[in-house]
């Protein structure tokens, strides 16, 4: 179905329904309710339970017709066997848009599930109703401070995410928290019987908080009209798309997970190389990309220049970005020139990779490092090595100084080209760890993409 914009008002709710909520602590969709609440939700909950004059403090309803307004959104958290009858009761109650957290369908392989789920599709249509699901979470959206996955970030950002997993849409939210990437919109759909990943994408196309569209797939209802909007949307947005279920195990996983039909390797291969879409291979992958699309302005040319690595780790890192497609150049003789002219020819090479740091008089040096290598036309961005605890290895004065050269170098009044950081930690002590993450935060803050390796980096700038 074509997307249908009264379903707009679900993503700022006013008013929000919960059938299923339940007197124990934990159960049915209280959840739900729970993360509303966390979330500092504004709007007037209704939980829906005969039985109860409240739920987890807020005043209850014995049915959806009792509600005192036609609420926004619908969150459905019945058993199967009851999901027929509340279709019914929201088609009465003139409540359309519905998020069916319910499942038992055709993903439990049983013939009965697949006649639940065509009565379902018929209701729906019947009573022209926008359901997301069935056997999903849900919307995370931070205007409208309703999550499924608890306390997320209210601050609203420009990536939005469709995914078929409410597990992976609620990593991929979580992991993008950390890392300074805060989301619009995110749409766990499961099944995806009334809507699906083409009605959602169809909406960020037209969106104007969406700049970046983040999608997990696991089956497609229509592949042809997937591969036509993805060329026509990831040019103005980019999109980056992780799909499931592509091995024969993992084939046999999808129908277990939304009962949907995978399909072949080679079919998707040929998707991405026709689509203009960024394909990757883990939700960690989709966040690195995101951090690159967001964080930097747009890489034309592939040539990098790796600083930060001495010897064997350098050669290391050169390995890793020509595996992925990145190019290693080396330094023009006249950079190469300027550089020697306070760097030592001993244990160190301005060649690229670049090992600079045992000659260096201090951070000021460093820095002059990146803007004389900036300068070469053949270096499209710069990747940089560190070690959290280099703090131990100097003064804290002097660290503090280099990262203040670092963030201003990598900001839009320094060099001009872009900063990548990748994050190497060797040891497994606490203290490295709060070093990193301290270091991270700082990077972060700034602007800088930070990465936990460098084949991580390597592989989001490709």
């Amino acid at each position: 179905m074509a997307w249908d914009p009264t379903f707009d008002v679900a993503f700022t709710p006013a008013s929000v329904a919960v059938l299923g909520a339940s007197t124990k602590k934990r159960g049915g969709g209280n959840g739900f309710i729970r993360g509303m609440q966390e979330m500092g939700y504004e709007g007037r909950l209704y939980p829906i339970n005969p039985h109860a004059d409240k739920v987890m403090g807020i005043q209850c309803y014995p049915s959806l017709a009792a509600v005192p307004e036609v609420p926004d959104l619908v969150i459905m958290a019945v058993g199967v066997s009851r999901a027929e009858q509340a279709l019914e009761e929201c088609i009465a109650k003139g409540a359309r848009n519905i998020h069916m957290f319910t499942a038992g369908f055709e993903e439990t392989g049983d013939e009965s599930g697949a006649v639940l789920a065509e009565r379902l599709r018929e209701v729906a249509a019947r009573g022209q109703l926008n359901i997301v699901g069935p056997n999903c979470m849900g919307i995370y959206t931070a205007r409208g401070r309703i999550s499924p996955w608890g306390k997320l970030p209210t601050e609203p950002g420009p990536v939005s995410m469709i995914s078929q997993s409410g597990a992976l849409g609620g990593e991929f939210s979580r992991l993008a928290a950390d890392l300074h990437l805060f989301m619009n919109k995110v749409i766990s759909y499961g099944n995806g019987y009334v809507l699906d990943c083409t009605d959602y994408l169809e909406h960020f196309a037209t969106d104007p908080d969406t700049k970046y569209i983040g999608m997990y797939l696991e089956g497609v209802r229509d592949g042809g009209k997937l591969l036509r909007m993805v060329q026509r949307i990831a040019p103005a947005k980019p999109i980056v798309i992780l799909k499931g279920g592509l091995t024969d195990a993992g084939s046999r996983a999808v129908a277990s997970h939304t009962g949907s039909l995978a399909g072949q390797s080679a079919v998707w291969s040929a998707f991405f190389a026709q689509s203009g879409a960024i394909r990757v291979e883990s939700i960690e992958e989709m966040t690195d990309v995101m951090q690159i699309l967001t964080h930097l302005p747009p890489i034309t040319g592939r040539g990098v220049a790796l600083m930060g690595g001495a010897g064997g780790n350098s050669v290391a890192a050169t390995d890793i970005s020509a595996r992925v497609g990145l190019a290693v150049p080396e330094i023009t003789e006249d950079v190469q020139r300027k550089l020697r002219t306070f760097i030592g020819v001993a244990g160190t090479s301005v060649r690229n990779p670049m090992d600079v740091g045992m000659q260096l008089k201090g951070p000021d040096d460093y820095v002059r490092v990146l803007e004389l290598v900036a300068t070469d036309p053949g270096i499209d961005a710069i990747i940089l090595e560190m070690h959290p605890m280099m703090s131990r290895w100097s003064s804290r004065r002097r660290s503090q100084r280099m990262m203040e050269n670092l963030v201003e170098f990598a900001s839009p009044r320094g060099a001009g080209k872009p900063l990548i950081v990748a994050m190497r930690n060797s040891g497994d002590s606490l203290s490295s760890e709060r070093a990193r993450l301290n270091m991270t935060r700082s990077f972060l803050a700034a602007g800088v993409p930070v990465f936990r390796s460098m084949e991580r980096a390597c592989r989001a700038l490709y």
